[in-house]
Order: structure tokens, then C-alpha cells, then sequence
């Protein structure tokens, strides 16, 4: 998935909203999004959900990274590509607005360790999974 889609631009924060058409329905394991237009539903699990409340609520990527890092055992490396992965299939499936360019950050700005504020991380864990 890669650097597909990052929601952390030069002004700090840049919101990520679902598409008008979108409903999200927590769950007593995650969420569901339901798409009204065609009835097509995906489900979240805790970890996908965490992700997207906090990117809905105003923050950015690396605030999602720094909300998983401190709720489960994960590398900020990881957990960073895990949430870019999961918001780039969101956006290619239609579930989320797409960004601007201008909220693309140089990838010279990109520390996860820095960006995640996840000082201190030493468990060996698998990888988040949505």
C-alpha cells in the first residue's frame, strides 16, 4: 500500500471525512460502514476503527499512529504503514473524501518514531491488522 494517501499537511491537521453517502456504525467488534448509494458494507475492527475515529475527529496520521502505539504492542514503522494502508483502501474504495495534494507531506518530514511520539518502543510484535 505504501504512501498512497497521508492526512498529515502543513497546517498540522487536515481532516479526513467519510463520503456523504457513508454511514458508520460502531460495533461490539469495530465498525461497519455502510455505502447508502449501493448497500455495500465493510466492517472495521477495533484497531481499523480506533484509526478512523481519531482521523475523523481532526486528527492526523500521526496521530492515529501515536493513538495505536499507546493502546496496542506495535512499531511505529508498522503501525504508520498500517494506517496509510488502511486509509488509502478506503479512499479506493470510495469510503472517505479523497485528500488535496497540498496535504501530501515531503517524505523528508516523515519520522514515524518523531511523528508518533512513541518514544521508547521495544516489544516485537506482528503487525496491526485491520
Amino acid at each position: 500500500m505504501g504512501d498512497l494517501l497521508t492526512i498529515d499537511g502543513p497546517a498540522g491537521v487536515d481532516m479526513v471525512m467519510l463520503r456523504s453517502d457513508v454511514v458508520r456504525a460502531p460495533t461490539e467488534y469495530g465498525a461497519v460502514l455502510l455505502h447508502t448509494d449501493d448497500g455495500r458494507y465493510w466492517t472495521l475492527n477495533p484497531s481499523g476503527d480506533l484509526v478512523l475515529r481519531v482521523m475523523l475527529d481532526g486528527g492526523d496520521v500521526a496521530a492515529a499512529v501515536r493513538e495505536l502505539c499507546a493502546t496496542r504492542e506495535v512499531d511505529p514503522q508498522v503501525a504508520r504503514r498500517d494506517v496509510e494502508g488502511l486509509l488509502a483502501q478506503l479512499a479506493d474504495v470510495g469510503l472517505i473524501e479523497p485528500p488535496s495534494e497540498t496535504s501530501r507531506p515531503s517524505e523528508a518530514s516523515r519520522s514515524p518514531e518523531v511523528e508518533a511520539g512513541c518514544p521508547g518502543y521495544h516489544v516485537n510484535r506482528s503487525e496491526a491488522r485491520w
